[in-house]
């Protein structure tokens, strides 16, 4: 039960409140008064203006403004001068034109860009899949005797048109040279006919005829570079697949100093730039027929070192069977990779 005191301290405490509270209003009130009277005196005052001059008293003649000067027209480098403006540079970049944001056209290149110390083996479509013998039945498969042996053996592409032209080199295709095929038993010009062949994909692969003369490498790599612009213009749409080099058997060099397993791996680097540049897939059949140091492997290769058995022929369409870029038109065995690269 409270007694007298506690009731008092209740009492004044609530007293001590009501006084806290009348002090801060009556603080806020003063301030709001000396905002206004700043307010009156200095924002509305300067805001109005000055009132007629009292009567009786002269109004002042207000002197003539002068005409404004023209501003003087932007000094160029030919007429800027000491005693005129400096000359400022305009604005480098051209307007924008927003009504054409949807709209796109060629630009022409500005910068020489060039590949360089490319390893082949970086750029090598990697295994995705196996294609039915199928994918091949729209192939071409285009190069020199290497190639040929692609339709003399039982390789498993029964269907494939081998273009094999002997002794040859890419200039058979920038020259449209007439050479002769000895599979088919027929006189052709080379472009002529693998445009005739209308392929879905081309599968190309020279350079041992080339290499075996030595520091002929620029030519051969010009001649590569010009054969697949020409193929591209003829065959447009048509996914073309650079081949590398396969090495040959290590005692080869003995007889062809051309043709050096460092010297085929240096040019296969330079396949490689020219299938980036191209937009050509390049197929590293080098890994499926060569040792890692790049030479024939011993149970693929015929008697000469050069070329390949019946055995290696079969590795080699086994390998572009797993090492073919995804397509809509292709058919797989078993699951479908579904890899878009650049199809």
């Amino acid at each position: 039960m409270a007694d007298y005191y506690c009731y008092r301290r209740k009492i004044e405490s609530q007293k001590r409140r009501r006084r806290a509270v009348v002090a801060l209003l009556v603080v806020l009130v003063l301030l709001c008064a000396a905002a206004g009277l700043f307010w009156f005196r200095f924002g509305r005052g300067a805001g109005e203006p000055q009132g007629a001059p009292p009567a009786g008293q002269a109004t002042p003649v207000t002197a003539a403004t002068p005409a404004p000067t023209p501003t003087p027209a932007p000094a160029t480098p030919e007429t800027a001068t000491s005693e005129t403006a400096a000359y400022a540079p305009q604005r480098l970049l051209p307007a924008v034109d927003d009504a054409a944001w949807n709209t796109s056209e060629t630009v022409a290149q500005t910068i020489d860009f060039e590949y360089r110390n490319t390893d082949f083996r970086m750029v090598a479509l990697p295994q995705q899949g196996r294609v039915t013998t199928e994918h091949f039945n729209t192939a071409v498969l285009l190069g020199d005797s290497i190639t040929e042996g692609m339709g003399l053996y039982a390789t498993g592409l029964p269907n494939a048109q081998v273009r094999g032209y002997r002794s040859s080199g890419p200039q058979i295709i920038v020259n449209n040279a007439t050479v002769h095929d000895y599979v088919r038993n027929v006189d052709e010009a080379a472009l002529d006919a693998v445009v005739a062949a209308q392929p879905d994909f081309l599968y190309v692969m020279f350079g041992t005829n080339a290499l075996v003369t030595q520091g002929s490498e620029d030519s051969f790599i010009a001649y590569y570079d010009k054969m697949i612009e020409t193929l591209q213009q003829n065959l447009p749409g048509v996914a073309i697949y650079i081949q590398a080099i396969p090495g040959v058997q290590e005692t080869t060099v003995q007889t062809r100093p051309g043709l050096d397993n460092a010297r085929i791996q240096t040019v296969n680097n330079m396949l490689a730039n020219i299938a980036l540049t191209r937009g050509c897939y390049f197929v590293n059949t080098q890994e499926a027929l060569s040792y890692p140091a790049g030479d024939q492997i011993d149970e693929y290769g015929a008697e000469d070192g050069i070329h390949f058995n019946p055995t290696g022929y079969g590795v080699w369409a086994e390998y572009l069977k797993t090492h073919t870029a995804w397509d809509r038109r292709n058919h797989y065995e078993g699951v479908d990779p579904y890899y878009i690269l650049g199809s």
